[in-house]
């Protein structure tokens, strides 16, 4: 096989694989990956850190991020598709070891067109 044969090959293999990717990214939704409560901290009003990641593809516009532990404390807090993190106010008081649930609304805008997708965990402050 020629040295031209094989340069086509490898630049088309390249090419196809940019825009394959490309493609994948604007037109799939990323999904939400791992989100938990790293840790709570205050006294007054007690604040939970939650942290998460995002797979392969578009990342949402904006999170909203509903939080329900087993003793009654609960919160919200709505963030930017980039953030990774945020500190949620809870209302109540939550202690360490205490269960929680953390129900996720993941806001996307595709061509004009605004949906959601929506996820629950499940976890235990450690």
């Amino acid at each position: 096989m020629n040295t031209k044969a094989l340069q086509r090959g490898f630049w088309l293999s390249f090419w196809s694989v940019v825009t394959i990717m490309t493609v994948r990214g604007a037109l799939i939704p990323a999904r939400l990956r791992n989100p938990r409560i790293t840790s709570l901290s205050g006294i007054g009003p007690v604040y939970a850190m939650l942290c998460w990641g995002y797979g392969a593809g578009g990342r949402p516009v904006n999170v909203i991020f509903d939080l329900q532990f087993t003793g009654g404390a609960t919160g919200s807090v709505t963030v930017d598709g980039e953030a990774l993190e945020a500190e949620v106010p809870l209302i109540g008081m939550a202690h360490t070891g205490e269960a929680y649930t953390i129900t996720a609304t993941l806001v996307y805008r595709w061509l004009g067109w605004t949906f959601t997708r929506q996820m629950q965990v499940s976890g235990q402050v450690g």
